[in-house]
């Protein structure tokens, strides 16, 4: 693939409360086969899953990715709305409007994670939740380890003043700065050498990214707790995936993760960061195939 470039077969939007939530779709569009759903990580969108998508494109599946709200193509969002459990709202919503009615497995990566999670925990009766890959995720308040702690601090508090008193020059800054600076704060999540096109496909990502999403998300990411999702894991095939040298979602979250869920496979991945579905996207391929294989749904 010379270019990255997530190629659907089908696109759309689901309202959700007011807000317009983008969806692609890849593959069969049989009601009756196996889902895959894919939820992103904090500052990117759906495409960061290409490879993952390219890799299942011969199953018998289909492959559902969401921009969650305050990313991509679902694009801005009030900052007051941006909350897991609102952004857990939003997939449920393109799941209905999809009329997915067969077996699921769900993907999260990084804010995914919990929100993956509480879709499963909050909508456990009302879809066929078969298993799970919870890639760089958290249970406890994201902010409770790692980088994202920077958020409880002094950055996080002025970032918040910021967006709230001066919108429009916040968001006309944001544009300035990460059109510079997005390449190497992609690049910062890397401890191995990669392909530009890599890099570049990551910056865009984060430059997309409006500036109140990262204050909407912020109290969120202080205080939600997924403490609870063990119930809704409990007898589901799955895999809990953590780079080795991920600062942002330690492995102690994937550790705590792995206590709630004991049927979940756990594998560190040697010299990777928070993006192993950039920087290890085979690891992240293979572990979706083996829940599929798990879950009875491989074809």
């Amino acid at each position: 693939m010379d270019t990255l470039e997530l190629r659907p077969d089908r696109t759309g939007t689901v309202d959700s409360g007011g807000v317009r939530v983008w969806w692609y779709e890849v593959g069969s569009d049989d009601l009756a086969v196996p889902t895959v759903v894919y939820l992103h990580g904090f500052n990117i969108a759906a495409p960061e899953f290409v490879y993952q998508v390219d890799a299942l494109r011969e199953h018998d599946v289909r492959q559902l990715l969401i921009d969650i709200r305050g990313h991509g193509n679902t694009g801005h969002c009030p900052p007051e709305l941006l909350t897991i459990d609102n952004a857990a709202d939003d997939v449920a919503a393109v799941l209905r409007a999809r009329r997915v009615t067969g077996p699921v497995v769900v993907v999260g990566h990084s804010l995914g994670g919990p929100v993956s999670l509480s879709l499963m925990r909050r909508y456990a009766g009302e879809f066929n939740w078969a298993g799970s890959v919870q890639i760089s995720s958290a249970v406890e308040p994201f902010a409770m380890q790692g980088m994202p702690q920077v958020l409880a601090g002094p950055i996080g508090r002025v970032l918040e003043w910021i967006v709230a008193r001066t919108p429009h020059f916040a968001e006309g800054l944001r544009r300035v700065v990460t059109r510079t600076l997005a390449p190497i704060l992609a690049l910062g999540f890397y401890f191995r050498p990669m392909p530009y096109e890599v890099i570049r496909f990551h910056a865009d990502m984060i430059q997309q990214t409006p500036l109140a999403t990262y204050a909407g998300f912020f109290d969120d990411l202080l205080q939600h707790s997924e403490l609870g999702a063990g119930e809704a894991l409990a007898g589901l095939p799955g895999y809990i995936l953590v780079g080795d040298r991920d600062h942002v979602t330690p492995i102690g979250q994937s550790a705590l993760l792995a206590e709630l869920w004991p049927e979940a496979y756990v594998q560190v991945l040697p010299d990777s960061g928070h993006m192993p579905p950039l920087d290890a996207p085979g690891a992240v391929a293979a572990t979706i195939e083996r829940v599929l294989t798990l879950a009875g749904c491989s074809g």
